[in-house]
């Protein structure tokens, strides 16, 4: 940094009429469309958006695949998501009589079977699964209530030992005495 009463050096600069441009004046199309009208006209009707309903990629097709290519794929995960909810609806343990929990399974096992659905789509139908296929654990907080309901009556027990020692001490050592 430069100290406040000195001048700042100069910069180097191009010389004139140097120019860094790939094209330089008439050589670039662009510019030589937009000197006439027609040419204008055609560069307006490049840049409107295009209307219609068969414009861009179709909804739920992910980059990289196609509108067919997708299909292809959720057809396969269609036919393996029935198989998959037939066989859990045969087993008793997954208790799956309902029509309408068969179909709600059946779409987030495809959901989920599907490649190149999102992580949290698919994260969502795993957790839908689970929920209907598993049992959930029991909570810790039954386990911490027993401990400690325990540690209070430990603790009630020997307070209540030491009452008793301490109106009794003669006692107390004579028990102790006679166990040695």
């Amino acid at each position: 940094m430069p100290k406040p009463n000195q001048p700042r050096k100069k910069v180097a600069k191009a010389p004139k009429g140097t120019h860094y441009n790939s094209r330089s004046g008439d050589s670039h199309y662009f510019t030589r469309l937009q000197k006439t009208p027609e040419g204008r006209a055609l560069h307006r009707s490049w840049m409107k958006k295009p209307k219609g309903p068969n414009v861009g990629r179709p909804w739920g097709t992910h980059d990289g695949h196609t509108a067919e290519g997708m299909k292809v794929i959720r057809d396969k995960a269609k036919q393996e998501a029935k198989k998959v909810v037939k066989i859990m609806s045969e087993n008793p343990e997954y208790n799956i009589d309902d029509k309408y929990s068969k179909e709600a399974l059946e779409t987030s096992v495809e959901i989920m079977r599907t490649a190149p659905a999102s992580a949290r789509d698919r994260l969502t139908a795993a957790r839908l699964i689970l929920d209907f296929t598993r049992s959930k654990p029991a909570a810790k907080s039954e386990v911490t209530i027993g401990k400690a309901e325990a540690f209070l009556s430990s603790l009630l027990d020997s307070e209540e030992e030491e009452e008793q020692t301490d109106a009794n001490p003669e006692a107390s050592e004579g028990d102790t005495q006679t166990s040695v």
